[in-house]
């Protein structure tokens, strides 16, 4: 059981780390690009790093022996309560630029940072399943979602980006930020249910 601990800890710190990075310079490079799509997915991904801090937290406190179950029940309502909250904000906003005719620039650092998150928020996802499995841990398994959903949100904002820059589509911005918003809705519902 220590060495899945351990291994949980591991992962839950990476995670932490990449997703501070990723969240910092995606909304930093949203705002630059006046891109909708990759402000959201910054947004989502500062949900994920606060669970993560919580699970460090958690895990850090179960390899002392120490009972932290109750953070087990954070980490799902953080991830419930963010989600929700980026997703409304994310579909109203969308909505607005898609009536406005708002167009977004795409750079080279947005697509290369969306590129870059896709591929490690699944690896991240899929090690954070498969430790959540061996412990089991609702939390990392809720964490883990989150990371694959975020992988997902990072291609879907690729995807806008790549478009809006390839063909001038000044609507894929907007559509894919609205696509990001209804998923972290949705994951957000679902991730209630498991918070109970």
């Amino acid at each position: 059981m220590s060495t899945d601990v351990l291994s949980a800890l591991r992962v839950s710190a990476t995670s932490a780390a990449w997703t501070l990075i990723a969240s910092v310079l995606a909304i930093a490079i949203g705002v630059a690009d006046e891109s909708l799509a990759l402000i959201t997915f910054g947004a989502v991904q500062l949900f994920d790093f606060a669970a993560d801090v919580v699970l460090v937290i958690h895990f850090r406190a179960a390899r002392k022996g120490r009972d932290a179950e109750h953070l087990e029940r954070v980490v799902l309502r953080i991830v419930s309560a963010g989600l929700t909250a980026v997703g409304v904000a994310a579909v109203v906003f969308s909505v607005g630029h898609l009536t406005d005719h708002q167009a977004a620039h795409s750079s080279t650092a947005a697509i290369i940072l969306a590129a870059v998150s896709c591929a490690s928020l699944a690896l991240l996802a899929f090690r954070k399943r498969q430790i959540a499995q061996r412990l089991p841990s609702r939390a990392l398994h809720a964490d883990g979602q989150l990371s694959a959903v975020g992988a997902v949100l990072a291609a879907v904002a690729l995807k806008g980006a790549a478009l809006n820059r390839a063909f001038d589509w000044w609507w894929a911005d907007p559509v894919a930020a609205l696509i990001i918003g209804a998923g972290a809705v949705a994951l957000g519902v679902l991730t209630a249910k498991d918070a109970r």
